[in-house]
């Protein structure tokens, strides 16, 4: 009878962890469908789910790192079901007669894993377009999350880009420096980006303008868009490889869109700034998109239209 009851627990004990075994690979594999699909439809609620997201990345690209997945990724990558033979029969594949499908999906996650070719920054962070925040939400549309938007533009078409996540305000606060000190400000954060990855293809450092909203806003494809315009400081001995990649940049997005770009702006008078960190590389430009009363989603609009523009210079340089 002992032998019986002994046999009956192992059996009870054998199930319950195949139970909770086949409920975690079921929550697992709903967790990741979930987390794949595109939740946003639109322009208005792709504005709406970044400014949740606080400016970091859109709720769709989150990954899980749940204490589920912490916990069960030491046993085994659920994204590798070979993984299970692995580490329980100790079961080598032999990769050389394994055939894969093709997934674009896996490949362009791959390409932007491999290497970091645009930077985004702003010197000035707390340049705010019109409209209130989020309700509930102390977040206000602005320059850095047109940074965030071009970001996930450029990851549309295989472009990874970093965006600077440094809190500009604080530094300056902690330094005793005046809002005139940005571009010093930045000038740190900006040299460490560059210590840490050398190889950028193009670094921008984005604003918006201050002026009208009829001299900042065009019709487009039956979009309303912002402006664009380009500053190029001229104080410093090589302005002028700034000089040629700004141009080169602001004539491909004249060629498609005339009336977007207001043009070049060169600096390097006495009351300008005339350098504006670009003489840390001469991949540097500085673009303004829009104005003060702008919208956000009109910004979204122009982003849409020049992020192809960016993406054909990075590839062709």
């Amino acid at each position: 009878m002992q032998k019986i009851k002994l046999k009956k627990k192992r059996k009870f004990k054998f199930r319950l962890i195949a139970y909770a075994f086949i409920m975690f690979l079921g929550y697992e594999l709903a967790f990741n469908i979930i987390m794949n699909i595109k939740l946003v439809d639109s322009n208005e609620e792709f504005i709406k789910a970044l400014m949740i997201d606080s400016n970091y990345h859109l709720l769709y690209e989150k990954k899980s790192s749940d204490i589920f997945t912490k916990l069960f990724s030491k046993i085994l990558d659920v994204n590798q079901p070979i993984s299970i033979l692995e580490n329980t029969l100790h079961f080598t594949p032999n990769v050389e007669n394994m055939t894969y499908v093709n997934n674009p999906k896996l490949e362009t996650v791959e390409k932007l894993n491999i290497n970091p070719t645009v930077f985004i920054y702003n010197t000035h962070q707390s340049e705010a377009y019109q409209g209130k925040g989020l309700e509930g939400y102390n977040i206000t549309p602005g320059v850095m999350m047109a940074s965030y938007i071009l970001q996930d533009k450029l990851a549309e078409i295989n472009i990874k880009a970093d965006v600077m996540e440094d809190n500009i305000t604080d530094y300056l606060n902690l330094n005793n420096m005046k809002y005139s000190k940005s571009y010093q400000a930045s000038r740190v954060f900006l040299k460490d980006a560059l210590n840490k990855y050398q190889n950028y293809k193009l670094i921008i450092d984005l604003h918006r303008d201050a002026l009208p909203k009829k001299s900042s806003t065009i019709t487009i494809n039956n979009k309303s868009c912002a402006k664009i315009s380009f500053v190029v400081g001229e104080k410093h001995q090589n302005y002028e490889a700034n000089l040629k990649l700004t141009n080169t940049i602001n004539d491909k997005i004249k060629q498609k869109y005339p009336t977007l770009t207001r043009g070049v702006l060169t600096k390097g008078g006495e009351d300008s700034n005339g350098i504006y960190n670009q003489d840390l590389s001469p991949n540097i430009i500085l673009i303004e998109i829009g104005g003060q009363e702008n919208t956000i989603d009109e910004v979204l609009n122009t982003i849409e239209l020049i992020a192809p523009i960016i993406g054909e210079y990075v590839n062709e340089s």
